[in-house]
């Protein structure tokens, strides 16, 4: 039965809509409703699964080592979270049908943190008021998302960039040393 012809089912959404809204109420209004937009980019996602709809415009022939746009949404504590932002840089590690293995990349170090890695300044990534910027890449937030998250970075011919060889080298030590 469809959810727009199943009364119990929009008595319970109805509840449970309300219980979000209380646990929201004390928040700030600028953090509830980034939240509640999230949620509703969330069902998007859930309704272009369920329907078997195409994907966004993905960057072209995505593959290992490229780096693009994905929307991580916003998460709990600590995690990486794109409170502020729609999205993040991340490092494309590995495809498997529909999901791809991702690194999420920072402009900001890490401090004490033993799974941040320094790639140094990666000049497609930095804009004309920050030329200087390095990139660093957060192993502790490797995670496998659906395509539908990945988007094409705007002002790239292809929709994404590609890192160098000497570069995918350094992280895959790095990942060796941290990892095994």
């Amino acid at each position: 039965m469809k959810f727009q012809s199943d009364f119990k089912a929009k008595q319970k959404f109805n509840k449970i809509t309300k219980q979000i809204e209380r646990k929201l109420a004390t928040l700030d209004s600028e953090i509830a409703l980034e939240f509640v937009d999230w949620f509703d980019r969330k069902a998007n996602y859930l309704r272009q699964t369920s329907e078997k709809c195409s994907y966004c415009p993905q960057p072209d022939d995505l593959a290992k080592g490229d780096v693009v746009w994905v929307e991580f949404g916003i998460n709990v504590g600590t995690e990486l979270s794109d409170h502020h932002k729609k999205g993040h840089y991340a490092l494309v590690w590995a495809i498997d049908l529909g999901n791809v293995i991702v690194i999420p990349l920072s402009s900001k170090p890490i401090q004490g943190s033993k799974l941040s890695l320094d790639l140094g300044i990666i000049d497609e990534l930095n804009n004309d008021s920050n030329k200087s910027a390095h990139s660093y890449l957060k192993l502790d937030a490797i995670r496998s998302i659906c395509k539908r998250r990945i988007n094409r970075m705007s002002h790239k011919e292809n929709g994404k960039i590609t890192l160098d060889k000497d570069t995918m080298n350094m992280i895959s030590k790095f990942m060796l040393e941290n990892f095994i």
